[in-house]
């Protein structure tokens, strides 16, 4: 579990199918997952990886709620980016969330989580170039533009930052 001063962040359970196939199926939150017509097989395995990673390393992508309620915003963690040595952060958020600076407060939570109670020297994120919020958190975060790569079949940008250069926000 991960705590900051407007968010919760727990593991999946499977009864969070059903609402995170809602989120992957909408058409402002999945254009920037792959799409939102992400057959629920897909989405399901997405889930179970999530379920598996955290199992493994103690930690991954999570249910995002807003305190204090326990419903389902979002998701967002920590994960191996393609099961690499590489730990990636990555969030999504519900439309109504958007533009209220929850992203940023999630992704710098997750930052100081890995640098400071992992102890990882380095972070990475990728999204679609055309994806300007994300990016923008990304940037305000202290993470730097390294390529382009392609993710899941698609082009994405990849940025990253080192635990010497993270401007620690507060969270």
């Amino acid at each position: 579990m991960l705590e900051t001063t407007r968010l919760l962040v727990r593991p999946f359970v499977e009864s969070d199918f059903p609402r995170l196939l809602e989120l992957r199926h909408d058409k402002d939150v999945g254009r920037y997952l792959g799409g939102s017509d992400v057959p629920a097989e897909k989405v399901a395995s997405r889930m179970q990886y999530y379920m598996d990673h955290y199992a493994r390393w103690g930690y991954g992508m999570g249910v995002v709620s807003l305190t204090p309620s326990t419903e389902m915003i979002g998701f967002g963690g920590l994960q191996h980016l393609d099961d690499s040595e590489e730990v990636e952060v990555g969030y999504a958020l519900d439309r109504p969330y958007w533009g209220l600076g929850l992203a940023t407060e999630l992704a710098s939570a997750w930052l100081h989580y890995g640098f400071d109670r992992l102890g990882l020297d380095r972070i990475v994120a990728v999204a679609y170039p055309e994806n300007t919020a994300s990016r923008h958190v990304m940037e305000k975060l202290g993470m730097h533009y390294e390529k382009n790569v392609v993710h899941y079949g698609n082009e994405c940008v990849y940025y990253a930052i080192k635990r010497a250069d993270m401007k620690f926000m507060k969270t």
